[in-house]
């Protein structure tokens, strides 16, 4: 009796072990699938954001107003620290983006979307593929509620680098020493004046055209057949995620006029009206654009020469050539 009494004793010692144990085991991991659940999340998170969308009171900003603050930008780490910085405009200048509000902290994934943000004034919250900051703003006596929309770096939605595409940027001012000119260009300008139609049989892209309308005018004017989120930040367009099926936008911004428009067979259509001025028998070029040159050989071809560095800082030069309507 002594022995079965034993074996009953070690018995029911050994089974209450074992559920101790277990609830040990589930007092550390509550839910497996959580734990996968939130790792998931973190590496959703993160990386590098940028700001792509900006509404007060339900109405988007305006493209002076969104000009500074499309360069806003979020970085959240693997050690669970976080960086937002707002770039805004400086109070004493239209065009300078001078002023920086940057609030740094630590975060907490605790559950889907679900994100504690720690040292943070604003609501921040991780929706789906954006992160949205809504901040309280004052307009007057007025206040209002401000909604920045993030989206990461490498989203699908900013498309291709500039090096892939056949744009040639004729916004980039320069103060470059090009301007000084002894060169009597009076027979060269007397040949070039008119129109010049781009050599290609690509869609949208074969549209584009270039014109000298006087001794010192320029016109170019390009074409595409889709634009991307990148573009429309470009020109300072601020519009939802993801991008609307409908966009009709027209931007003036410096020399050049841009329209954004989805329902047209080139929906991206650039017009830009700069100055020229000839160097040599052979050469034109751009007053103030350091990357773009025009060769002539013969009066009714003629080479755009587009130089410009990548995004891994090397140069690459991309030809068009033109003929003469």
């Amino acid at each position: 009796m002594i022995c079965i009494k034993t074996y009953k004793a070690l018995f029911f010692m050994l089974l209450t072990l074992a559920f101790f144990s277990c609830n040990s085991d589930d007092d550390a991991n509550p839910n497996p699938e959580n734990s996968e659940e939130i790792r998931a999340i973190k590496e959703k998170l993160v990386g590098d954001w940028i700001l792509v969308s900006s509404i007060i009171d339900n109405e988007t900003v305006s493209p002076s107003e969104f000009e500074c603050l499309k360069n806003s930008t979020a970085t959240f780490n693997q050690d669970d620290t976080y960086e937002v910085t707002f770039l805004k405009l400086g109070s004493n200048s239209t065009t300078l983006c001078s002023r920086t509000v940057t609030q740094s902290g630590t975060y907490t994934v605790v559950g889907l979307n679900s994100v504690t943000f720690f040292n943070f004034d604003s609501e921040i919250e991780l929706i789906d593929d954006t992160l949205q900051i809504t901040s309280k703003v004052t307009n007057g006596d007025e206040e209002q509620n401000q909604i920045d929309i993030f989206i990461r770096s490498d989203n699908s939605e900013l498309g291709e680098n500039q090096e892939e595409t056949d744009d040639v940027d004729t916004d980039s001012q320069t103060d470059g020493d090009n301007e000084d000119n002894t060169f009597d260009g009076t027979e060269v300008i007397r040949n070039i004046l008119g129109k010049w139609e781009i050599d290609s049989n690509k869609d949208c892209l074969q549209k584009n055209t270039i014109e000298f309308k006087s001794q010192s005018v320029f016109e170019i004017i390009q074409h595409k057949k889709t634009f991307n989120r990148r573009d429309l930040l470009d020109y300072n367009v601020s519009v939802s995620y993801p991008l609307p099926e409908s966009i009709k936008a027209t931007i003036i911004k410096g020399n050049s006029t841009v329209v954004f428009d989805t329902s047209a067979a080139c929906q991206f259509i650039k017009t830009s009206t700069l100055e020229y001025i000839v160097k040599d028998e052979k050469t034109i070029i751009l007053k103030g654009i350091s990357g773009v040159k025009l060769l002539l050989e013969d009066n009714d071809t003629m080479k755009l020469i587009y130089t410009f560095t990548d995004s891994n800082a090397n140069e690459k030069v991309r030809e068009f050539v033109y003929k003469k309507l």
